[in-house]
């Protein structure tokens, strides 16, 4: 997914905010992020969480900040993932072709789309999480909104 955030902030104190976020521990409703910044606007921060109480999954969000007139502009992109619905309906779906490849008599390929869409369902389901966790933490991090000022606006 890509986003593109805009703050009134500079880029270097986007990256000083950022790298504040970075150092800070995990709590229970806070998971700690890792990553990098650079000064002259790229970053990388990255967020493990379990899945299916079990599985870790790590999620890394890449962006960049760049001023422009009187606001910068965050663009970045993560990885989306899948929610609930979807991702059940990419196991039934895994489920149906697997019964059906091993009614023609070829059972280990039908076992192996069948097992597919239950172990895909971990990275689907990690990603999806994690990618609202990373871009409210950019959000709130850099207090950036999804829609530009209004003085940029009247300009473009």
């Amino acid at each position: 997914m890509r986003f593109t955030y805009y703050t009134e902030k500079t880029v270097a104190q986007c990256m000083s905010a950022l790298n504040e976020r970075l150092q800070q521990k995990g709590t229970s409703s806070r998971p700690g992020l890792e990553g990098w910044v650079e000064k002259n606007g790229n970053f990388a921060i990255a967020v493990t969480t379990k899945v299916a109480r079990r599985f870790p999954r790590t999620t890394r969000l890449q962006g960049k900040a760049e001023r422009l007139g009187g606001v910068t502009i965050v663009n970045g992109s993560v990885a989306e993932g899948v929610g609930p619905k979807e991702r059940i309906i990419i196991v039934v779906a895994l489920a149906i072709v697997g019964v059906f490849i091993m009614t023609t008599g070829n059972p280990l390929p039908g076992v192996l789309a069948i097992g597919a869409g239950i172990v895909l369902n971990i990275p689907l389901a990690g990603d999806h999480q994690n990618n609202q966790i990373l871009t409210g933490e950019v959000q709130r991090t850099l207090k950036a909104k999804e829609t530009p000022p209004v003085a940029l606006r009247k300009t473009t």
